[in-house]
């Protein structure tokens, strides 16, 4: 049982049927092969032994067998056949004479199925002739020899089966303990395999001790495929996991379409950003439907129409950022989208495709638009949007055969306005003054700020000059009403310069010189008014460009110097001090004016460089004075609002001070009255920086503000110069006398010192004198002059204080 049971185990394995069916097969063939040669093999020692006897009878018989014939002893011949009988095989013997038999002798098995025929020719001599008598057949049987191969054919057949199967047995049992049961131990570790779960490596029950035969190999190949398997499953599931953490963490959103347009998936983001629940709110169902049904501006947008669906019928890649997305709640939001094709196996199945929510973006490009073509402050187009204005209006012109108006508009004194009012203040007067142009103008005509207080205006269409005109004074008009800044109103006006398309230019770079042109012409006229274009302010602006190109040279050439002014202390009868006084002469030996380029100097900044060199040339002078022996002496130097607020400004005067050697107490800085309206932080840290220097400070033109007087306690001055303006029509003007009254109170107020400017005449010298202002500075005592000219005029001091005596 036991035998049965190890020889079953081998027949349940379909290989090892095959096996035994093929040994079995094989042995068969094998043992069918070698009994068939066997039994050859025996029959032809049978068919040897026949033919022994024959030859035996031919040799022996034969011959008595002739002389019994010859001697026709019949009973001699009959025994001798039936002696030939006995021999094994032999069945039949005869001896005949030409056809007929003269004796014969045979067994019962003369009619055998398979005999072998021998004829022998029966001669004897006689009388030395041979002669033929008769002739001897003897015939022998096989039918003996094929029992005996037959039986013998049946023994070896089941001798060699019963080999073939002691040998299959042994073979079985041998396949089946060294491969079969191994075999089937690996296809079962195989089959009990599960995806992505761990499995112990495979282990044979056999001995491993041995060099390592094919199941080794096997074994082998199969923990290593078993590892590889698991590890590119556990790779495949991070991969999937790390896929699914992308789709589910990406803050873009991501969706699939078939070729159908049918959706596919969706991530979390895409269904979050489109408004929907879950995924299944949206796969199964046709996505163009849901959210791509419609243009931006509400139009049906067709399936066959959409780019997503012919990129994906196309297998191409698109991408498009014009579009919107529907959300569920009806709601369209800008998006921009990439759709690429997706294939399985060489296939196009669909396309997948990601979106993102432009909404701030398209936000930031409108900003980025404002910023790049209107003015942060105004909300008006800028220089570029106005230029490209002008070019359409032009071109509209040309087509039309109308006119088209550039004006170019200045704000009269706004610098004053800004400075004395803060830049809080300038910006909301800017602000109102765009806001009552926008609103001035035709609908379709342009309102621009180029920058600071310069507007640009674009009239288009105007039929003829009348028109023009009457634009240009209705824009004006616009500056009439005050306006109220922190409760206080402000008056101003503007200077406009007017250029007209086609009468002046044809071209619209020119254009906006032109009226730049006119607008300087307007400012010359006295401000307050519009001025068109006419070929004569180009001279006179190619002049300003002229003077500002030889004013940027002028201080390398050494071509400024400087005058001095003196200033006079009527109660101790002397020149106290001088004001330094910038001059300009240019390389043809020209003075120009300081009304004509000071004001050129602060708006190119030069006046910084050129402040500077004023500042370290007066010092120089006063220290030559001070060495001459007029020690007493000050040295007043104006200070420009732009050089002022160089952030060190102090540090520079500190340096040029000890450059110069000359005493820090000596040196007045004349500082504009608008300088410390702005009351910043900056100016009074300024301010008090100078005074920690030693050096006064005096206020130029004061009387000349917008704002109240009360900076005059909080900065630390020292003199106030009243402006000539007041000094001027003081005996005719009681307004002036009662100005100028109220300075010198305060100044004494405040133990301030006062100083008046422009005194030219001894009434005004002596209203001055009376109100309490014993110091001045006027052509009355002095015109301003070189220093050598100061000289002698120090060295008769005592003549100028008889001049004050009599006075």
């Amino acid at each position: 049982m036991r035998l049965a049971r190890y020889l079953s185990q081998p027949l349940k394995s379909p290989l090892a049927r095959r096996l035994i069916i093929a040994i079995v097969l094989f042995s068969a063939l094998i043992t069918l092969v070698m009994t068939a040669i066997q039994l050859y093999q025996q029959y032809q020692r049978d068919l040897a032994g026949i033919e022994v006897q024959f030859r035996q009878i031919g040799q022996v018989h034969l011959r008595s067998l002739t002389q019994s014939v010859w001697a026709t002893n019949d009973k001699e011949t009959q025994l001798q056949l039936e002696g030939l009988l006995k021999l094994p095989n032999i069945v039949y013997a005869a001896v005949e004479e030409e056809g007929s038999a003269l004796a014969r002798a045979h067994t019962g098995h003369r009619n055998a199925s398979q005999t072998i025929v021998r004829r022998y020719a029966m001669h004897y001599d006689y009388l030395g002739k041979p002669r033929q008598i008769g002739t001897l057949t003897v015939v022998a049987t096989l039918d003996e020899t094929y029992r005996q191969l037959l039986h013998q054919g049946i023994s070896m057949l089941l001798g060699n089966t019963l080999s073939t199967f002691l040998v299959a047995i042994f073979i079985f049992g041998l396949f089946h303990h060294l491969i079969t049961r191994h075999l089937v131990a690996v296809a079962g570790y195989l089959r009990g395999l599960e995806p992505g779960v761990p499995a112990a490596p495979l282990n044979l029950a056999r001995d491993t001790s041995t060099a390592q035969d094919e199941l080794g190999v096997l074994v082998t190949a199969t923990n290593q495929m078993q590892a590889k398997g698991q590890a590119a499953l556990a790779a495949l599931s991070d991969s999937e996991a790390r896929v699914r953490l992308l789709l589910e963490s990406t803050a873009e959103a991501i969706y699939g379409a078939d070729k159908c347009g049918i959706c596919t998936f969706a991530n979390p983001a895409c269904v979050r950003m489109l408004g929907y629940t879950s995924e299944e709110d949206l796969v199964g169902k046709p996505i163009h439907d849901l959210i791509h049904h419609t243009h931006p501006d509400g139009r049906p947008y067709p399936i066959e129409d959409c780019a997503v669906r012919i990129a994906t019928l196309t297998g191409q890649a698109c991408h498009r950022k014009d579009e919107v997305h529907w959300r569920a709640d009806g709601t369209s939001f800008p998006v921009e989208y990439r759709s690429h094709p997706m294939y399985k196996d060489g296939e196009l199945v669909g396309s997948v495709v990601t979106f993102v929510d432009i909404s701030e973006h398209k936000l930031a490009e409108a900003e980025l638009h404002r910023l790049a073509y209107y003015d942060n402050l105004t909300g008006l187009p800028n220089r570029p949007l106005f230029n490209d204005r002008l070019h359409q209006a032009v071109a509209d012109a040309k087509r039309r055969g109308t006119y088209v108006a550039v004006m170019l508009l200045d704000i009269d004194r706004f610098k004053v306005i800004n400075d004395t009012m803060g830049h809080e203040a300038g910006d909301r007067l800017l602000q109102e003054i765009a806001f009552r142009l926008k609103h001035g103008v035709r609908e379709g005509d342009t309102v621009a700020r180029l920058g600071g207080d310069e507007f640009a205006l674009v009239l288009a269409g105007v039929p003829d000059m009348h028109g023009v005109s009457h634009l240009a004074q209705n824009v004006l008009s616009r500056f009439a009403a005050p306006i109220t800044i922190e409760g206080r109103e402000v008056f101003t006006s503007a200077s406009i310069g007017v250029a007209l398309y086609p009468a002046d230019t044809q071209d619209t770079d020119s254009l906006l010189k032109f009226a730049d042109s006119a607008m300087y012409h307007a400012k010359e006229s006295g401000r307050n008014n519009y001025q068109f274009y006419s070929h004569e302010m180009t001279t006179s602006i190619q002049a300003r460009l002229r003077l500002e190109t030889d004013l940027r040279h002028a201080l390398e050439r050494g071509e400024f110097f400087l005058h001095y002014q003196p200033q006079v202390d009527a109660a101790r009868g002397r020149i106290t001090g001088v004001e330094a006084l910038l001059r300009w002469r240019d390389g043809t030996g020209a003075i120009i004016s300081p009304a004509q380029f000071i004001p050129l100097a602060e708006e190119t900044g030069l006046i910084v460089p050129i402040g500077d060199w004023v500042l370290e040339t007066a010092c120089a002078q006063l220290k030559r004075w001070h060495e001459s022996g007029y020690s007493y002496l000050t040295m007043s130097v104006n200070v420009a609002s732009r050089q002022f607020r160089e952030p060190f400004f102090a540090q520079g005067v500190d340096r040029i001070f000890a450059a110069s050697g000359v005493s820090p107490t000596a040196i007045e800085l004349e500082i504009t009255e608008s300088l410390l309206l702005e009351n910043n932080e900056d100016t009074r840290r300024t301010l008090h920086q100078i005074k920690a220097l030693g050096a006064t400070l005096a206020i130029d033109d004061f009387g000349t503000g917008y704002s109240s007087l009360s900076y005059l306690k909080r900065f630390p001055l020292d003199r106030v110069k009243i402006d000539q303006s007041f000094v001027r029509d003081l005996g005719t003007d009681p307004d002036d006398l009662a100005i100028v009254r109220a300075i010198v109170a305060l100044s004494r107020s405040l133990k301030l010192d006062v100083i008046a400017e422009g005194v030219e005449t001894q009434e005004q010298l002596a209203l001055l004198r009376s109100e309490g202002c014993d110091e001045y500075q006027g052509f009355l005592f002095a015109r301003p002059m070189d220093a050598d000219s100061v000289s002698r005029l120090l060295e008769n001091n005592d003549a100028l204080g008889e001049r004050l005596s009599f006075a």
